[in-house]
């Protein structure tokens, strides 16, 4: 499904007006003209990659005179808010925009596509081989082709690429990760685990070179379960797949990085200690450094300082001691050549 000869063809589009998404709380992307690449603020776009039209939201500082610091993609989840993880003050991974804003980064929020379960809700095509409900789309090659058109399009080099998401989009982030590690500097994982079963190939065998990933967890997290099990498993069918654990997840990737007889640094953050617990933060160094998170008591939720959700039966508590954000570029602008 994910041959490297697989052929793709691009087409870059502007949306028609009608067919804009409008984001919660009255801030809506706008159309665009034909003006390359991108203009300030928030715009929808599409391309088409092997006959198949993919849409995705660009964030864009006002202040941006030229070619942006890094660019970043990031992925929402699966649950059906697609380009509407870029919505300021309803989704956390929104937080990224303010981060573009105050250092100078464009944010690319692509769109996964409906699932073949009776919601229809957007999601994406990971490493789960036992995921009977994704689209069956090949999102390794919309991303690398829309990873690689943004990044031509402002003149960057690959370590300047950077991808982070929550959830299902975690899960995206890692698949990537295994299959094009060479089109990003570094990747960030909020509540993503790798697959108990997964496709062969890449998702069989890992990347072909290290790469540096943050990766983050919270222990109550029973969507994405910590000990590892069935994904979103409300209907008791695991038709979602099942994962590894949070830290056989880590473990894998401290393997693949070279850091295995690492001994990690140990950070504890408790700014709130009504979330459920403290942020620890796990840092183990090298090349290709990984940075684990363990979030005591935190359910699945992206952690968020500025997007405060209810607990809920699905996604517990949210822990708010850190903001994703925040922590994956700082993650991320360390790696910057």
């Amino acid at each position: 499904m994910f041959a490297a000869c697989r052929r793709i063809t691009l087409l870059a589009v502007a949306l028609p007006a009608a067919a804009l998404l409008v984001a919660s709380g009255g801030i809506g992307a706008q159309p665009v003209s034909a003006s390359a690449p991108y203009p300030a603020g928030l715009t929808d776009h599409a391309i088409t990659v092997s006959g198949v039209m993919r849409q995705y939201r660009v964030h864009v500082p006002a202040t941006l005179t030229g070619p942006p610091r890094a660019v970043l993609l990031a992925l929402h989840g699966g649950g059906g808010k697609g380009l509407d993880g870029a919505s300021s003050g309803t989704h956390p991974l929104s937080a990224f925009r303010t981060v573009a804003d105050r250092e100078g980064l464009v944010v690319v929020f692509p769109a996964g596509l409906p699932a073949r379960d009776r919601q229809g809700n957007t999601g994406w095509v990971d490493c789960r081989a036992d995921n009977t409900v994704a689209s069956g789309a090949d999102d390794i090659g919309f991303l690398a082709a829309l990873t690689e058109r943004v990044r031509q399009q402002y003149g960057l080099t690959s370590s300047r690429m950077f991808m982070a998401g929550g959830s299902n989009g975690a899960q995206m982030t890692q698949a990537f990760a295994f299959h094009r590690p060479e089109l990003v500097g570094a990747v960030a994982s909020s509540a993503g685990s790798l697959p108990a079963s997964p496709l062969p190939g890449r998702c069989t065998t890992g990347p072909g070179q290290p790469l540096p990933i943050l990766l983050l967890h919270g222990t109550a997290d029973t969507a994405m379960p910590w000990s590892g099990g069935c994904v979103a498993n409300l209907g008791g069918a695991c038709a979602r797949g099942r994962v590894i654990p949070a830290e056989a997840t880590r473990d894998r990737w401290l393997q693949i990085n070279g850091l295995a007889s690492v001994t990690p640094t140990h950070t504890v953050i408790d700014s709130v200690p009504s979330d459920g617990g403290p942020a620890n933060r796990f840092d183990y160094a090298g090349a290709a450094p990984v940075q684990w998170w363990r979030l005591d008591g935190a359910g699945h939720a992206v952690a968020s300082q500025t997007v405060l959700l209810p607990p809920s039966r699905a996604a517990g508590i949210q822990n708010r001691d850190i903001e994703f954000a925040e922590v994956a570029w700082a993650f991320f602008s360390s790696r910057l050549p």
